[in-house]
């Protein structure tokens, strides 16, 4: 008899338990997500990584007790706010080149992790030598690899074309062209691969809120080229990951990078990170709850590893308020503010980055 009235009883705790761990925001549930671009010593080598560092980051993983998860799985425990255990990775290679299909393919079907390789049609279609085929493709699919959206021509994103006469594209035709290099990327993927999730790799790491607001209104989860670990602080239209290639294919900085834990950041502005050119010395303003970081030790850092100005205060309502800015003007391209902090009581750093978009003085984009 007891039973009948303890049952109801333990299904709400349950029930009530379950949601309050779904809505409360844990730092620790994120996960490590690596890009990387060449698996080669003949590229180009800002965006490569030698096949042996690209093994020894391999091998750091299974050393420091590391899961390897499919980038699908991850992206589902982030969007429903579900725990990961501390130590999970995810690999990602943008483009689709051909040194990942010689190089690295061979390795991770050999250690059975999963992968994932964004991708754009175009150079596919057009065969071009240093992409991968549809049909290797396919045999990394078949391998354990998840294949993704990376437009349609790795176009930059936040920029309107203009015609022969100068005259800019239209915010309804720009839109326009975003959604079709998009919705037909995604189209050829599955026509040729049969599947393909909507989970979406920003050309060059460029987006801003409008583009931001097409993905989710289409559905996907973006992932962009700001270092950080994912996590639900972040939107789900901007997903950070570590680049693993140039000078950042080191194993040893690598290793910090894998063990860092986001910082729990509830508000940064500005919203987008896309400058005019003439504001080249921007601001940044974060708010972060409180947390184990050491927020006597916060520190960032400019492109060149500067230190940066910071100026701080604790809000009425015990969250931390942040202001970044710099005394040098920022170069032309995507430069960045670091911003870490050690953790309190174990040997490992919060980390947070803003990639920022800064074109020519006179507003006209770089060529890279």
């Amino acid at each position: 008899m007891l039973l009948k009235y303890l049952l109801p009883l333990l299904l709400l705790l349950s029930t009530h338990t379950a949601f309050a761990e779904e809505q409360a925001p844990v730092a620790y549930y994120h996960a490590t997500v690596l890009m990387y671009h060449h698996i080669s010593t003949r590229t180009p080598p800002s965006t490569s990584t030698s096949p042996a560092d690209f093994i020894q980051h391999l091998d750091m993983l299974e050393k420091d007790g590391f899961e390897v998860w499919p980038i699908d799985r991850v992206t589902q425990q982030i969007k429903r706010r579900r725990p990961l255990p501390d130590k999970v990775a995810v690999i990602t290679f943008d483009d689709g080149y051909i040194s990942v299909y010689e190089e690295a393919l061979p390795i991770l079907k050999e250690r059975k992790l999963p992968f994932t390789i964004f991708v754009n049609a175009n150079p596919v279609n057009e065969k071009r030598p240093l992409y991968m085929s549809w049909a290797q493709l396919k045999e990394a699919q078949e391998a354990g690899g998840i294949i993704a959206n990376h437009t349609l021509s790795h176009t930059h994103l936040i920029r309107k074309l203009k015609d022969d006469e100068g005259l800019e594209e239209s915010d309804a035709d720009w839109l326009k062209r975003i959604t079709h290099e998009i919705d037909a990327n995604q189209q050829e993927i599955i026509k040729h691969l049969g599947s393909a999730p909507k989970i979406f790799a920003y050309p060059y790491g460029e987006y801003n809120p409008e583009i931001q607001k097409l993905l989710q209104k289409m559905g996907y989860i973006a992932f962009g080229q700001q270092s950080g670990a994912a996590n639900p602080y972040t939107n789900l239209t901007a997903l950070p990951r570590y680049a693993a290639n140039g000078t950042s294919a080191n194993p040893s900085s690598l290793r910090t990078k894998l063990h860092a834990l986001p910082f729990p950041i509830i508000s940064e502005e500005p919203s987008s990170a896309v400058l005019d050119g003439s504001n080249r010395r921007p601001s940044l303003n974060l708010t972060l709850l409180p947390g184990d970081y050491r927020i006597n030790q916060f520190r960032c850092y400019g492109p060149n590893a500067e230190l940066l100005k910071i100026s701080r205060k604790t809000l009425a309502d015990g969250n931390l308020q942040i202001s970044v800015n710099s005394d040098k003007d920022l170069h032309t391209g995507r430069p960045r503010y670091n911003c870490t902090a050690p953790h309190k009581t174990q040997n490992r750093y919060f980390w947070f980055t803003r990639q920022w978009l800064m074109p020519k003085p006179d507003g006209s984009w770089y060529n890279f």
